[in-house]
């Protein structure tokens, strides 16, 4: 994998840790439940455990804490929006099923800087407001099945 990868999941603080290991068991990707300032590699999987900003230190983008953020933990909107301000890197950015609006403003403002979006539709998502939400702002760029989303990211890394 060339590519790195960040989740960032509405879950239980406590459930995260068997989360990421979980998904390192999948395959052959490292997978790093984040932590403050963590740097990030290409070739790895960062399961975030809280709200973060992507920033660059030196030659590096770095994982840095926000706290009191938002109502969701990660808050989606708060990683997507810091990173539509990193230049200079091709963002792909998925937004998947989950209740409420969490994701879509951050979601518009990667397409706003020519980030390809991407959320699930309907027919496949278990609850359809996030994505719903991005769509109705006009911050989907595509809306594909969670299959297909599953292909492109494979395809991407």
């Amino acid at each position: 994998m060339d590519a790195t990868v960040i989740v960032a999941q509405h879950m239980d603080p406590l459930s995260l840790d068997s989360f990421a290991k979980r998904l390192g068991r999948i395959g052959p990707t490292p997978v790093v439940l984040a932590s403050d300032r963590t740097p990030l590699k290409r070739g790895h999987l960062y399961v975030l455990h809280d709200t973060a900003l992507l920033r660059r230190r030196e030659k590096s983008i770095i994982l840095h804490p926000v706290e009191g953020e938002g109502f969701y933990h990660p808050t989606i909107d708060t990683l997507f929006r810091s990173a539509a301000e990193l230049k200079g890197i091709r963002i792909f950015a998925f937004l998947l099923s989950g209740i409420g609006a969490d994701g879509a403003y951050g979601l518009l403002k990667l397409k706003e800087a020519g980030c390809t979006t991407i959320v699930q539709d309907e027919a496949t998502s278990v609850v359809f407001g996030m994505p719903k939400a991005a769509a109705e702002l006009g911050a989907a760029l595509h809306t594909e099945s969670i299959g297909r989303i599953a292909t492109r990211i494979r395809e991407i890394v």
